[in-house]
């Protein structure tokens, strides 16, 4: 009997094991590329869960700093099946041009609406699934304001430049800038001006070309950019400074602000590794509109030529879920591109969310096509305006003309207009 017995335990695990074994064999592995370490534990948690049936992440972090070469080259050798990329149509446009992507066919009206600005190509149509809604906004070290009394929330453009002379008497900096990152310039700096500053109707008049740039309602950027420096509320650094040495000065107290982007108020990153209470505090600039910006930060991609596509389909789908964003949020610790509610715990991701929905500028010229599909495009050009009225080269009036200049000089839509 005891044989008999024995027999059939052997039985029983080979049994098991090979149920096992056919479980992998079943088991599609789809590699994802991204250029976030983040990203690792939120698929790490999607396969623990067996969320996504027959299908297994394996995810791939590339420094960004080779992340697009390396990445277009993994496409191209069909080693990458779904991938990360940088929002916008002139960045999608790249993938479009060497027939790496396909429209995305799905419903996604339930995603954020700043994030779907990020996933929208030059025709018009929707390319892959956005993955997170970076808030931009002025950044505060609230304990430091708190102390030098200038916490509370500033409705005006006036009330908030009391709080730089205040905080500057004290011999701290107001606000810093890191001038000499390029696209801390054009998409930070740029996209909070606007979002504070403008009114949506006229940026979405800029982006239409039924508004021109040589105006005084957009010259009003770069008049109140210049009167900050010229008061001494940025630091004297600013043409020079790295994005390492804002989040250091404001972390460590030697300024009080920065405008910031949402993703740096996980917990892994720099301010709450130096100070494990560290508190923020969220302002927009307190202008016409006086709102958030709401970036989306990019998208979910399927390679075409992917040799795991329906696999990598199931994946892309996926992500546009409310299961997806929970995760997201819980294990990434920002803010997902999901448009509506979802369970998030209370803290700053929580705060930024509820800002999100209440406050956010709904139009991009960051991400906009039609003013960054020739060269010089916007985006440099914002970037160039703003580091020569750092050096004290041109004045607000012909950074505003520098703009419209480069824009008409490749015929963009509101040449014929604006001259």
């Amino acid at each position: 009997m005891q044989v008999r017995n024995s027999i059939w335990r052997v039985f029983g695990i080979l049994g098991l094991f090979i149920s096992l074994q056919c479980n992998a064999q079943s088991n599609t592995t789809v590699t994802f590329y991204t250029w976030r370490p983040v990203d690792i534990a939120v698929w790490e948690e999607v396969n623990r869960l067996n969320l996504i049936p027959s299908v297994r992440i394996e995810t791939k972090s590339i420094v960004r700093a080779y992340y697009f070469d390396a990445t277009l080259l993994n496409i191209q050798n069909k080693n990458a099946d779904i991938f990360l990329w940088q929002p916008g149509a002139s960045n999608l446009k790249t993938l479009i041009e060497r027939d790496y992507i396909a429209p995305y066919k799905q419903d996604l009206s339930h995603m954020n609406a700043g994030a779907l600005a990020g996933a929208l190509g030059p025709d018009g149509q929707y390319y892959g699934v956005p993955f997170a809604v970076q808030m931009q906004s002025i950044m505060v070290n609230n304990k430091l304001a708190r102390k030098l009394g200038v916490d509370r929330k500033p409705a005006t453009l006036k009330e908030l430049e009391n709080h730089f002379s205040i905080i500057k008497s004290a011999g701290i900096t107001p606000i810093f800038f890191s001038v000499s990152e390029g696209w801390y310039v054009s998409q930070l700096m740029g996209e909070v001006f606007t979002a504070g500053l403008l009114e949506e109707s006229f940026t979405q008049g800029l982006i239409d070309g039924t508004q021109c740039f040589n105006t005084p309602q957009y010259t009003q950027i770069f008049d109140t950019y210049k009167r900050w420096l010229d008061a001494g509320y940025v630091n004297t650094n600013a043409k020079s400074a790295t994005y390492y040495d804002m989040f250091t000065a404001v972390s460590f107290g030697n300024a009080v602000m920065s405008i910031e982007g949402g993703w740096m108020t996980s917990k892994a990153e720099p301010y709450y590794t130096m100070d494990a209470n560290y508190e923020f505090a969220f302002w927009p600039i307190p202008g016409k509109s006086g709102k958030y910006s709401a970036f989306g930060d990019g998208t979910f991609q399927v390679a075409k030529n992917s040799p795991n596509l329906e696999a990598a389909q199931k994946v892309l789908q996926f992500t546009a879920t409310k299961k997806f964003a929970e995760l997201f949020a819980k294990f990434a610790q920002q803010l997902p591109a999901y448009g509506s509610k979802i369970d998030m715990p209370p803290g700053d991701l929580n705060t930024m969310a509820t800002l999100v929905a209440e406050k956010s500028y709904s139009v991009s010229p960051f991400n906009s096509y039609a003013l960054n599909r020739g060269e010089p495009n916007y985006n440099e050009l914002f970037r160039q305006a703003i580091v020569k009225l750092t050096q004290k080269e041109i004045t607000p009036t012909k950074a505003s003309q520098f703009i419209q200049d480069g824009l008409n000089s490749w015929n963009y839509v509101g040449s014929a207009k604006c001259k």
